[in-house]
């Protein structure tokens, strides 16, 4: 039995030290390391900056069922008032009616155990992170809280919320196809947020989940980073489950961490196979596709962790994500 067990570690360590030899990120990771458990990503940086902030639930609802009128999606919508003011209830028609056409929109999608308030921190810091220490134009920034709080039961809860991303993309799909096509679109998803995500590119590029698709669905092309992406490493090939998420996408950047503990157990969210994470494995780039897709292993930076605070507070991960979500 030891000698197994050691055979095993012997293995793992053997992985953890080749993925982070074939990441080019690992020339940057001792000047990146101490900000690794900073609070915020930049040096001296200080920019109260003017973005328009909203968030967007979903927590009330139910699983979609699209026999209904497209226009009777009823989601929770508040605007952030500034300081002083907080958080402002309002509708989906102000969402839409305020809104720049020339104004990016950037969506932050975030992951599993993640209830009201702690949505709304986390989007702050991702915010703060990616665009705190830049010269970026104010933008749209929307939080999208979904039903991700955790529930009793380890194993239940992973496999519950992986069900629930479903019908959570469908939301998030009908959502983008009532944005004005002119206006440029960045989805950033972390861990199950990133599930969310590719799910709803689907749908909007004419796919079926969960048996069910999107009428009148308008698509869009987008630009995209995932973070430790909780989605089988091959769903957005094509013929599998996400295979029309990429038609979607201008850009997409994959940042994949072969050391997280978390993912490397992965294969238990299905009963029967064993799939592998795409936020731990990577993907196989098709170069036909017609979609950049830039990925990185950043083992060396974010180490043995599936922390999004390692991602936010890292200079080097973020700049590539601002890169990707606002770049030429």
């Amino acid at each position: 039995m030891k000698f197994w067990r050691f055979l095993l570690v012997g293995i793992s360590l053997h992985i953890v030290v080749a993925g982070g030899a074939l990441s080019p990120m690992c020339a940057y990771a001792a000047a990146d390391g101490p900000q690794q458990e900073g609070s915020s990503s930049g040096e001296c940086c200080d920019v109260d900056r003017a973005d328009d902030v909203w968030l967007i639930s979903t927590r009330h609802l139910g699983c979609p069922c699209w026999d209904k009128s497209d226009d009777e999606l009823d989601l929770h919508v508040e605007r952030y008032g500034g300081k002083g003011v907080g958080w402002i209830e309002t509708s989906l028609d102000e969402f839409f009616s305020s809104a720049d056409p020339t104004q990016r929109t950037m969506i932050y999608v975030p992951g599993n155990r993640v209830d009201w308030n702690d949505a709304i921190v986390r989007g702050n810091h991702a915010r703060d992170g990616v665009l705190g220490c830049s010269h970026i134009e104010p933008i749209r920034f929307v939080i999208w809280s979904w039903p991700s709080d955790q529930i009793h039961g380890q194993l239940k809860d992973v496999r519950v919320k992986a069900a629930r991303t479903n019908g959570e993309a469908h939301y998030l799909a009908w959502f983008l196809s009532r944005c004005d096509t002119e206006t440029p679109i960045s989805i950033l998803g972390y861990s199950f947020g990133a599930r969310v995500t590719t799910g709803a590119l689907h749908v909007l590029g004419g796919g079926q989940l969960a048996g069910q698709t999107l009428p009148h669905a308008q698509p869009r092309r987008t630009r995209v980073a995932l973070l430790a992406a909780a989605v089988h490493n091959y769903w957005l090939q094509p013929g599998a489950c996400h295979e029309y998420a990429t038609s979607q996408m201008d850009r997409l950047l994959i940042q994949y961490n072969s050391c997280d503990p978390v993912l490397q157990r992965y294969r238990i969210i299905e009963k029967h196979g064993r799939p592998a994470a795409l936020g731990y494995t990577g993907m196989r780039v098709d170069e036909t596709a017609g979609t950049y897709i830039d990925q990185h292993n950043v083992c060396c930076i974010v180490g043995k962790s599936h922390a999004e605070a390692r991602y936010m507070n890292s200079p080097i991960l973020t700049d590539e994500i601002r890169e990707t979500l606002f770049g030429e």
